[in-house]
């Protein structure tokens, strides 16, 4: 069983997977150093298909082998955190 804190670096590695591919692309790490991931909406300026966000959760819940009840408790803050949009902000 994962603690906390290793559960929460995995998020912190999806989190920064999924923005390398985000359109515009960034660096998570970067911009939480900066202080910029602590504006509300932030995350809205970024974008990244639904279907690649669930398989880099799942690629990377996996290379760490978490349990079932670990990988739905990282998925969840994902999903609930600040996860790049799903809608591409020219859609509507």
């Amino acid at each position: 069983m994962k603690s906390r804190k290793q559960l929460w670096d995995i998020c912190i590695e999806i989190y920064q997977k999924m923005y390398s591919e985000a359109e515009p692309k960034a660096n998570f790490k970067k911009l939480w150093k900066q202080g910029k991931t602590s504006k509300q909406g932030w995350f809205y300026a970024y974008y990244l298909d639904q279907n690649r966000q669930v398989e880099i959760i799942d690629k990377i819940c996996k290379k760490h082998k978490l349990t079932k009840r670990e990988k739905h408790q990282v998925s969840k803050e994902i999903h609930l955190g600040c996860s790049p949009g799903i809608n591409r902000k020219d859609e509507k």
